[in-house]
């Protein structure tokens, strides 16, 4: 009998709640890195060893572990097992996340039924393309920030939100907004007057361009 993992009794209890349905999709909500970082059990930069369908609803990824920034079943992170098995579904339909063997990624995981799950929904990005700044986060920026909320937010309701968000929320707002800079360079950290987008370099170039392209964007406009 086929070991059902978390994700696994997820499918089936979606299935019993959409009997009609006859094609499932995944559809994940759309998350800032660091909300991912978050609300993860697991963070860590591994390096894709090899892939084996266990069956027709798992796959298993052996990886080598070379750095993990979060596991809360570890008291001291430090000594961090060097290999590890991340289980996930075998299609994107169900979730199932694809790597590529031979690569490295940073991935995040839920920890249940005696191991590491991957979701679609969750953290899977190629470590050469992660941005220096974003890279600070997952090393302990990140982590310092997971008391505030960064919540997606249509640009034309951006004043209704931070009428109603209190202190504790970063707006990460929709094109024409800044989505890209506060994306790739954005840490939402707490300070005495609230949670806000903490200021880097990188950062205050990116908002600057943005609102130069904005200005000549209306310019242009009828």
């Amino acid at each position: 009998m086929w070991r059902l993992t978390f994700w696994t009794y997820y499918l089936l209890i979606a299935l019993s709640l959409a009997p009609v349905q006859r094609v499932l999709a995944c559809s994940c909500m759309r998350s800032h890195p660091q909300s991912l970082y978050c609300k993860s059990d697991y963070v860590a930069v591994v390096r894709v060893r090899n892939m084996e369908e266990r069956n027709d609803v798992q796959l298993a990824y052996h990886v080598k572990v070379n750095k993990v920034f979060k596991d809360r079943t570890s008291v001291n992170p430090v000594n961090f097992p060097r290999r590890e098995i991340l289980w996930t579904m075998v299609t994107d339909s169900m979730c199932g996340v694809v790597l590529n063997v031979g690569e490295t990624y940073v991935i995040s995981g839920m920890i249940g039924q005696g191991g590491i799950h991957l979701s679609l929904c969750g953290l899977h990005m190629r470590w050469s393309e992660v941005p220096p700044r974003q890279r600070k986060g997952f090393r302990g920026l990140f982590h310092r920030g997971c008391a505030c909320d960064i919540h997606y937010t249509p640009w034309w309701r951006k004043g209704e939100h931070l009428e109603h968000g209190g202190r504790k929320r970063c707006l990460w707002e929709s094109e024409p907004g800044p989505l890209h800079c506060q994306e790739t360079y954005g840490i939402c950290l707490a300070s005495p007057g609230g949670c806000s987008w903490a200021p880097s370099v990188r950062y205050n170039v990116c908002i600057k361009e943005h609102q130069q392209k904005r200005e000549q964007q209306r310019l242009l406009e009828p």
